[in-house]
């Protein structure tokens, strides 16, 4: 067995390390906590998160699949910062 890296959760560590803002941060590390709770899953559009929520709670909320996370200016200038492209 070869050793598996999780990029997104290796992006998203990294944008909430070059955050300033405390509540950007906290926004960050709450989706890294329900990526690895399995609530939601991540994919990556044009930089940036794209949450997929996939626990039953989320669908009985009406959140659809494919709804973005709505970036502050922190999340989206570190996003930037970041400089990968994908996930």
């Amino acid at each position: 067995m070869g050793i598996v890296i999780d990029y997104t959760a290796a992006k998203l560590t990294a944008i909430a390390d070059k955050l300033d803002n405390p509540e950007d941060v906290e926004v960050v590390l709450s989706i890294l906590a329900e990526y690895f709770d399995g609530e939601i899953a991540i994919a990556w559009q044009d930089g940036g998160p794209v949450i997929l929520p996939v626990s039953e709670s989320d669908k009985k909320k009406g959140i659809p699949p494919g709804f973005a996370v709505m970036c502050p200016t922190g999340l989206t200038e570190a996003i930037e910062e970041e400089g990968v492209e994908g996930g």
